[in-house]
């Protein structure tokens, strides 16, 4: 891959994830908005960690609640917040080896 296709690529990587941090800030729950001001992909990749974190979290609860007996708990929201969270877990997961491989590719590059 040339210079400049890189460069596309990295430009390309950088435009998504301002649209994804603008709409995380739009669309999720507000203890999810935890993107920095600044958009850098390290504080989007932080973010979204933390969102993952707080999803299991909150599955876990969901969970614990329902087994001591919660009435305020169904199974079917128990049984849908703990595949959502079992999702996104396998998404950051597909993620990281993306980045993983993307690097190993840069780093075996004759420069």
């Amino acid at each position: 891959m040339s210079l400049e296709g890189m460069n596309s690529v990295i430009g390309q990587m950088q435009m998504q994830a301002k649209q994804i941090a603008h709409a995380s800030l739009n669309n999720s729950p507000a203890y999810f908005n935890r993107t920095a001001e600044t958009g850098a992909f390290s504080n989007v990749l932080s973010a979204s960690l933390d969102k993952i974190s707080a999803m299991q979290t909150e599955s876990r609860s969901q969970a614990e609640r329902f087994v001591t007996g919660d009435t305020d708990m169904e199974l079917s929201d128990v049984m849908v917040s703990l595949q959502k969270s079992s999702m996104a877990f396998k998404f950051g997961t597909q993620v990281r080896n993306k980045m993983v491989s993307a690097y190993q590719e840069i780093m075996s590059m004759a420069i």
